[in-house]
């Protein structure tokens, strides 16, 4: 365990700020991949492609981040935390600048694997180390500042995606980012002063080292499993925004900047949520800022899901930042509860682990909820709907599904606290 730090130390940390944003800079390739999806005809033009081969774009690199974070999280509690993150960026930019140079479709492919690879490495350290810039006590506050940096990242994605790509086409989706990384690379020696050293910390023999023994947990400790499986529904729920809203608001007249306004609200109210939790939890117990913020993001997509064509956007803006609300307030409280099971010598696996259940939750809603979103429109067009009216049938027809699933996680996440 961590043991009690004295004044000396932290005179030497100092105000850690610029940590945090050095960490941030880092750790924002990944919610910054979320610009590659504008860039997705104009790689399909340029490579010559079918529509359904350019999905392996994604499909690569999730596979490949996703199947390693939880290694490169214990590999992170065996070796540093920094210097698998250094690691991380090093490889990273490497994957970058091999997919915006890439001569043909399957060095594309490769350059994907390679970031996939980087990505692991850097998001699987990057929570640890935000957390080893403040004392153990303020873990809540250092994981509300690392989601709320993830979140900024995220809502930043489209417009540098769309400003790369203006001068230099598709290559700029992953051009952009390699001067980030870089400098992030570069400040790392200033954050290794700022950090709370890993040898303050002792391993735990009791608790999960490795990917092993964190299974083990699960299957030992039903709470630990529960809290996890939460996570996943709530991703799978939160995504249908995400699915749905790009296909349904251009069909229903609305102008492309204020479809991105809208997703962009969306994800202003993740990063809200990720600011306000620390305040909730001064006035409330974990649980029960849990089960508000899982409140929330049902409410949310029950308004959504209500809604008609015809009806104005302000219902549609209150509705979509009520979602992101609870659903950056969830993903603070879920952190915190992974963090405080697992040892200290395991917040690499930890963090990882959190990515893990997000990357499953998002992987399972793309493969179901576009069946049932293609099963909605062939519906609604046999029932003599318009096309349009049968692209929101099938769109928007996803939200009351999503929230009915959110409402009864949220009821049992209640009965089984009680």
């Amino acid at each position: 365990m961590i043991r009690p730090l004295d004044k000396q130390i932290d005179a030497r940390i100092g105000k850690p700020y610029l940590g945090f944003a050095i960490v941030g800079l880092g750790a924002s390739i990944a919610p910054l991949d979320f610009a590659v999806n504008l860039a997705f005809p104009a790689m399909t033009e340029a490579f010559a492609l079918s529509t359904a081969d350019i999905r392996w774009v994604a499909v690569f690199y999730v596979i490949t981040y996703g199947s390693l974070m939880l290694y490169c999280g214990a590999l992170g509690d065996r070796l540093g935390h920094l210097r698998v993150f250094r690691w991380g960026l090093f490889i990273s930019a490497l994957g970058m600048a091999a997919c915006a140079l890439s001569p043909a479709y399957g060095w594309l492919l490769a350059g994907r694997v390679l970031q996939g690879i980087g990505v692991a490495l850097t998001l699987s350290c990057a929570p640890a180390l935000a957390m080893s810039l403040l004392a153990f006590e303020q873990r809540t506050l250092a994981l509300s500042a690392y989601g709320a940096m993830i979140a900024a990242a995220g809502l930043m994605a489209p417009l540098l995606g769309g400003i790369s790509m203006l001068y230099w086409g598709w290559a700029g989706v992953y051009g952009f980012r390699v001067p980030i990384v870089l400098l992030a690379l570069l400040c790392t020696p200033w954050l290794s002063s700022r950090l709370r050293v890993q040898e303050l910390s002792t391993p735990d023999a009791t608790q999960p080292g490795s990917v092993q023994g964190l299974l083990l947990l699960m299957r030992r400790n039903a709470n630990f499993a529960w809290i996890n499986l939460e996570s996943v529904v709530v991703q799978f729920c939160s995504f249908t925004i995400a699915l749905s809203l790009p296909y349904a608001l251009p069909a229903a007249g609305w102008p492309e900047i204020a479809s991105g306004a809208m997703l962009s609200l969306w994800a202003l109210g993740v990063l809200g949520g990720s600011g306000v939790a620390p305040l909730l939890l001064r006035h409330m117990n974990l649980q029960a800022v849990g089960n508000l913020a899982q409140g929330l993001m049902a409410l949310g997509l029950a308004l959504i899901g209500a809604l008609s064509m015809a009806q104005a956007w302000p219902l549609m803006a209150l509705a979509l930042l009520l979602q992101g609300l609870g659903l950056g307030v969830f993903q603070v409280v879920y952190a915190d509860k992974v963090v405080a099971t697992l040892s200290d010598s395991a917040r690499g696996l930890s963090g990882s682990l959190t990515l893990v259940t997000r990357t499953v939750g998002i992987v399972a809603a793309a493969l179901i909820w576009l069946w049932l979103m293609e099963m909605l429109q062939n519906q609604a067009l046999s029932q003599g709907a318009s096309k349009t009216e049968a692209i929101w049938a099938g769109t928007i027809g996803l939200l009351p599904w999503a929230a009915g699933i959110a409402i009864v996680l949220a009821a049992l996440s209640f009965w089984r606290r009680a």
